[in-house]
């Protein structure tokens, strides 16, 4: 009688190797999760940046229009509505391009408060996980949320 012989025979060597690889795939997988959970924190702490206040109506006109100049420059796309509380940019067709808009809003002691915000095609997958353009989208968003208060700056 002939021994059959399957396929792929896990001999100790490849049993080895097998596990190897499967324990390799966990560790990267792991990593990237880490990665992915740094880089939240980071863009978490660079949008608690992106915000200024002012209380004078002529003060914060001057702010909001460097505001709107400030979603121009790093906007690949143009603005599609501005107006004395929104300025935004279009949608980009491609992904890995972040569009930002910013918001304009009064509170009832007469505050004002005016906030930058970044999104980005390709950033997040369905399930809120890193998609293929994470790491592109995230450097693209914190650098323009990081250096929103410096650049618009408070004039108060």
């Amino acid at each position: 009688m002939k021994r059959i012989r399957p396929p792929i025979a896990l001999t100790m060597t490849g049993t080895v190797f097998l596990l190897t690889a499967v324990s390799l795939a966990s560790c990267t997988t792991a990593n990237q999760m880490i990665a992915f959970r740094n880089s939240e924190t980071q863009l978490q702490e660079a949008r608690e940046q992106a915000w200024v206040t002012c209380s004078s109506r002529a003060v914060c006109d001057q702010i909001w229009n460097r505001t709107r100049l400030y979603v121009e420059r790093y906007s690949r796309t143009p603005i599609s509505r501005l107006n004395d509380s929104v300025t935004e940019t279009e949608t980009p067709h491609e992904f890995g391009i972040a569009y930002f808009w910013a918001e304009r809003a009064t509170d009832d002691r007469g505050t004002t408060t005016i906030r930058l915000k970044g999104i980005c095609r390709g950033m997040y997958a369905s399930d809120g996980d890193p998609a293929w353009m994470y790491g592109t989208c995230a450097d693209q968003i914190r650098r323009a949320e990081m250096n929103f208060r410096k650049v618009v700056g408070e004039v108060e």
